[in-house]
């Protein structure tokens, strides 16, 4: 057998903070040679003097163990665990009631400052730096350290013990946490595949455990998976896929409940999120439970799990999904705005149309763009309109994709492509009919000089663009461009260029993106 040095006061000190380090993810290097070295110790003693130690070390260290140890760690834990479980677990005491039966989150952070004053000697009377509710008796007692082993083999392997407090699975704290950072808009894992999981796994398992918390899940994240955030069809496929499969295994039969015992989904979809991934296990719904509701919610557990409540809100989801995917993925009509972008005589105003572009990308409102964007190509195409109309056209649809080409929805993205195919592009190899630059690189230029010189470049942009396609009516801005120079064939064969090699880009990351769901 192994000789272990003596443990000073010193050392236990200094072993709480490194199992603290280990905790707070602030030692990855030296984690797993803390680990073991608790299990060993604890697995050579399991009765010992200082089995307490090694048992809040291996509790300090579990998450930690059960995520990211290297290979046979996680083993050597669970074995020193289960190991001082079971010599402790019915030594007697006359305790009512031990630190491990509590929420381990009130305790945690405090561990570290804890251990050192187990056995200094004080009373708790006499130690001015003891805070704790339960005595140093308590915490020392074997049942209690027997206890505390089972919550740390709970967090390595969560759902292998009984006889513990409920906690929220290390993964499913993960997956709340994606989910929060997505649905507040700061992601920090893709979305696409967080959200095409979680969709998976209910398509796989429509009546299983997790179906509740699936389902909500689903609902809390309609909004962000139908706002164009996610580029990928195959993301809202198969979420509109998960909620058709688990419709037939809700049932249509009413339920007891009275008006008022079905939650409210309320407005804060992390929250919602993070209420789904607590309904995914048996340890959420039983940390739900025990603290009387999380994020705000207190509806009885019974309400989040009625099929009934769950058949409406997936029929909610799905017919969300449903409209969202048509109109970020189906064919858009554009045929209504000519009332708004033709004057009366014909010609397009192109005065609406610039302001279009400049005060939605202010508001954030790409739709409105996107439209005019298609409306304007499609006018091109159909071939309406003089020389300088179709140009001033087919620069406004190639604008469009310089300024919102990453959230272009596929309706869009494809029927803009299909056009600009058509366009060709031999004048990229002829000569310029005209002297000095092209407009938009002059304008890149003049733009290029800062916002104290031109303004805000797409106004520049909406101003030089009024006034080529209709000089009458606007006055002529500073530096302007010849109308040949608007119209020449190498400038818009340039413009068409770009906006092609754009629209290439995102659908190759598209695909890819759908390639990689696929292989998952």
């Amino acid at each position: 057998m192994r000789d272990f040095p003596a443990i000073t006061a010193d050392r236990v000190r200094e072993l709480a903070d490194q199992w603290d380090a280990v905790r707070e993810g602030r030692s990855k290097d030296e984690a797993d040679r803390l680990v073991r070295d608790c299990a060993e110790r604890l697995t050579a003693e399991p009765t010992g003097e200082l089995a307490y130690l090694w048992t809040l070390g291996l509790l300090m260290t579990a998450e930690h163990t059960g995520w990211l140890t290297g290979d046979g760690v996680e083993g050597v834990a669970l074995v020193a665990l289960d190991a001082a479980d079971s010599a402790l677990r019915d030594h007697a005491c006359g305790h009512q009631r031990h630190p491990y039966e509590d929420d381990l989150d009130e305790r945690h952070d405090h561990l570290a400052r804890l251990l050192p004053l187990l056995r200094n000697g004080s009373s708790e009377a006499e130690d001015e730096q003891w805070h704790d509710a339960a005595t140093k008796e308590q915490w020392l007692c074997p049942r209690n350290i027997a206890g505390y082993a089972r919550v740390a083999i709970d967090i390595i392997d969560p759902g292998t013990v009984a006889d513990v407090p409920p906690r929220l699975p290390l993964i499913d704290v993960r997956k709340a946490a994606h989910l929060r950072s997505i649905l507040w808009d700061y992601p920090h894992v893709d979305p696409a595949y967080e959200l095409f999981e979680h969709a998976a796994a209910l398509r796989a398992h429509p009546d299983g455990d997790s179906r509740a918390g699936l389902v909500v899940i689903l609902h809390a994240a309609c909004w962000y998976a139908v706002s164009g955030r996610i580029r990928g069809k195959w993301v809202l496929d198969e979420m509109i896929g998960a909620l058709e499969a688990v419709l037939p295994a809700l049932g249509d039969e009413p339920c007891a409940h009275r008006d008022g015992e079905h939650p409210e989904t309320g407005d804060d979809p992390a929250a919602l999120a993070t209420v789904g991934v607590h309904l995914l296990s048996p340890g959420g719904r039983g940390v739900y439970e025990r603290r009387g509701g999380i994020e705000g919610w207190h509806t009885p557990l019974a309400g989040w799990l009625c099929p009934a409540f769950l058949a409406g809100l997936a029929r909610e989801t799905l017919d969300q999904l449903l409209a969202g995917r048509d109109k970020l993925f189906g064919s858009r009509d554009t045929a209504h705005l000519d009332a708004e972008y033709l004057l009366a005589d014909g010609r397009i105003d192109i005065d609406t149309l610039t302001t279009t572009y400049r005060q939605s990308w202010v508001t954030e409102h790409d739709e409105l763009v996107q439209n005019a964007a298609l409306w304007a190509a499609r006018r091109y195409a159909a071939g309406a309109g003089d020389e300088g109309e179709r140009a001033a056209l087919l620069l406004l649809a190639c604008w469009a994709v310089d300024g919102v080409v990453v959230d272009l929805p596929t309706s869009v993205l494809g029927v803009l492509e299909e056009i600009f195919v058509t366009i060709d592009l031999a004048p990229l190899h002829e000569p310029c009919p005209h002297p000095g630059e092209h407009p938009w690189q002059g304008l890149e230029r003049i733009a290029g000089r800062g916002y104290g010189v031109a303004g805000n470049p797409d106004a520049l942009i909406g101003a030089h663009l009024n006034h080529f396609c209709a000089p009458g009516d606007f006055e002529a801005p500073d530096e302007p461009f010849a109308p040949d120079a608007w119209s020449c064939p190498r400038h818009l064969a340039e413009r068409v260029r770009d906006a092609l090699d754009a629209l290439y880009e995102v659908k190759e990351n598209d695909a890819n993106g759908a390639n990689g769901a696929n292989d998952a």
